[in-house]
């Protein structure tokens, strides 16, 4: 999906050496006049440049911007890409690969753009999401921060978030193992930003990071299962793999400790897209193991296994996956195509939280209704990585 661009050979090979990804190189050509920039219609370009570069940056930026929305420019510190060092090419990327999922500009609503004209910080461990639902914003009030629909939260480390409304009105710690701390809190009055209105302006770049995404998915993919937990990534993928390839198996495996639900909204939204949905059931059993902690995650082996069994019985020979880059280093740092249970694909890889709820409400579906509560992300009721502000959110139900 993301392709590394450089304009000469040598450039394009200090690339390859340093990033895991698809290389370009732009034939050393000293203007892009007569390069086609269509070649990068269903990719994600960076283009690195050296700083005697800076011209020809320039000029290619004014020219993918006519090709698509969703692109980089780097420029590093030596005078050309061959000459700087592969810590300082990785370290761009990253950033690059950042950008492109945080940077947004505000037009009355919060549009995504390459450019980052609103100067949301950027870091390669930062995620965005959208407030939305009534219950949400109940909830927010209850702890004393005043937010409205749309209003957009940056998630940084450690669960502390800074929330957009569309000026800073506070910062948030949902640190787990601790309470709920309001760390900043402005007398700004928030503004209620239609979630409906804020798709609308993102059509264009939704569309395109979707086409994006199932080529990707067709180039990579054969007899698919997805792997559907009830949660928006998971989700997305579903509805991609659809798109891409018509016959598609979800997989849900039901636990005794699934969130609240889910079950139900598993089935409906499986029954409204037309997917065959596959039922493994897994018994959670916490008086043999004990609790689930950070260092013994057992109850992920019996998932594993259980999707193991799925596969296998099924014959299922690629999974499209929901991990994306900004939940974990881990994820960030595996490839687009990764062997574990079987060949298994990530094709929202470089999206945003924001992104991918945007997309699902774009396509006619509703996110799963823990989500109009609060919650970031969905796990198991007796999940380790639960933080107390979602534990209090499930006792106020």
């Amino acid at each position: 999906m993301i392709i590394a661009v450089a304009r000469a050979k040598k450039d394009a090979k200090a690339l390859k050496h340093s990033l895991n990804c698809e290389v370009l190189s732009l034939g050393g050509i000293r203007s892009l006049e007569d390069f086609d920039f269509s070649i990068f219609k269903n990719k994600i370009p960076i283009f690195f440049f050296g700083r005697d570069e800076v011209d020809l940056a320039i000029e290619a930026e004014k020219m993918i911007e006519e090709i698509t929305p969703i692109y980089q420019i780097v420029v590093l510190s030596k005078k050309a890409v061959r000459n700087t060092r592969m810590e300082e090419i990785r370290e761009k990327f990253e950033i690059a690969k950042a950008k492109i999922r945080l940077g947004v500009k505000f037009e009355d609503f919060f549009v995504f753009s390459p450019k980052n004209e609103f100067g949301i910080e950027i870091h390669p461990d930062y995620d965005s999401y959208f407030i939305i639902g009534d219950d949400f914003i109940k909830n927010m009030r209850k702890i004393g921060v005043d937010v409205e629909e749309g209003n957009l939260v940056i998630r940084k480390l450690y669960n502390e978030e800074n929330i957009y409304v569309p000026e800073l009105k506070a910062i948030v710690s949902k640190r787990i193992g601790e309470e709920v701390c309001i760390k900043c809190l402005s007398n700004v009055k928030p503004r209620k930003l239609s979630i409906d209105k804020t798709v609308e302006k993102n059509v264009d770049f939704l569309k395109v990071i979707e086409n994006v995404s199932i080529k990707f998915i067709r180039e990579h993919a054969n007899n698919v299962g997805v792997p559907f937990s009830g949660g928006k990534d998971s989700l997305a993928c579903l509805i991609l793999a659809k798109k891409a390839l018509g016959d598609v198996k979800a997989i849900y495996i039901r636990t005794n400790y699934d969130m609240p639900y889910t079950d139900e909204y598993v089935e409906c939204v499986c029954e409204k897209l037309g997917v065959n949905l596959i039922v493994e059931n897994v018994n959670l059993d916490v008086k043999k193991y004990g609790m689930p902690t950070h260092k013994n995650r057992w109850c992920t082996k019996l998932k594993i296994e259980a999707l193991e069994r799925v596969v296998k019985s099924e014959g299922i020979d690629t999974l499209v996956v929901g991990d994306r880059e900004a939940e974990s280093r881990v994820r960030r740092e595996r490839p687009v195509v990764f062997e574990r249970v079987v060949k298994e694909i990530f094709p929202i890889k470089y999206w945003s939280g924001a992104m991918v709820q945007l997309y699902v409400i774009m396509n006619g579906f509703n996110l799963h209704p823990l989500y109009y509560k609060g919650f970031y992300r969905l796990g198991c009721t007796i999940c380790p990585s639960l933080s107390e502000w979602e534990k209090t959110l499930l006792n106020w139900l």
